[in-house]
């Protein structure tokens, strides 16, 4: 019988594998740790977020909305991204442009026997999804038609921007690895600033396409800060705990 010449499935099978060699070397107090402390901090943050969406609701008509659409036409015309620039702009955070970024990470970070970051890069992808998915199941709020006449704007489900969450957490975690491997301080200011600049530009690009009100980007700010926070603590809590068993191994 003939092997099977399919490339994918083999390399797929491969880094599988590997990382799976790579998991069961770490103590399984690391991953008790690490699944303990993702567990708490998604039930704080599940939480935070329902209880942000319940208060912008009430607020909607007390007042939210029309701040909402006043600071929207006042970024129309003050924002350092044009309406052309942000459908660029945009475009690193929506699915098109993650998920080539998502699966690049997840493999290579599993390829090299990263087990820990491995895990923590997919654990952050699906657990923002989860907490959009509270609001947006609690409230679908219509997107604006103020600028373009809302034309890159879908027709619900715009509290909160599932752009900024995304972005917030994947790149965020990204920025954290990087940051935290430097052992240089002005690579470490760059990585910050970097990381400012990258994910501010990709926010921003929806409020210049009205796609978003402004408190949605900001409850998408506080809902991506929110699982970063839970998922580089668990990572980081995970892997003290591999460090104090394997001193000369990175987890």
């Amino acid at each position: 019988m003939r092997k099977s010449k399919t490339v994918v499935p083999r390399g797929i099978g491969a880094i599988a594998y590997r990382f799976k060699q790579a998991s069961r070397a770490l103590p399984a107090k690391a991953w008790s740790q690490w699944w303990k402390t993702l567990a708490v901090g998604l039930g704080i943050s599940a939480l935070s977020v329902y209880i942000m969406t319940r208060l912008a609701m009430r607020w909607e008509t007390q007042g939210l909305q029309a701040w909402d659409e006043k600071w929207l036409l006042i970024m129309r015309n003050y924002s350092p991204l044009s309406f052309n620039q942000g459908i660029t702009w945009q475009s690193p955070g929506n699915l098109v442009g993650m998920l080539p970024v998502f699966f690049t990470l997840t493999a290579l970070t599993a390829w090299f026997k990263k087990p820990l970051i491995a895990a923590t890069v997919v654990v952050t992808y699906l657990g923002q999804f989860a907490l959009v998915w509270i609001s947006w199941g609690m409230w679908s709020r219509d997107r604006p038609n103020l600028i373009a006449n809302g034309i890159a704007a879908p027709s619900l489900h715009s509290f909160p921007s599932g752009h900024v969450v995304v972005v917030m957490t994947v790149y965020g975690l990204i920025f954290y690895l990087w940051f935290r491997t430097s052992r240089s301080g002005l690579e470490k200011l760059f990585a910050i600033a970097f990381a400012t600049l990258w994910i501010s530009l990709i926010s921003l690009s929806r409020l210049a396409l009205g796609a978003h009100w402004p408190s949605d980007i900001i409850a998408g700010f506080i809902t991506g800060t929110l699982w970063l926070i839970t998922v580089t603590t668990a990572l980081e809590k995970a892997t003290r705990i591999c460090q104090k068993n394997h001193p000369k191994k990175l987890s």
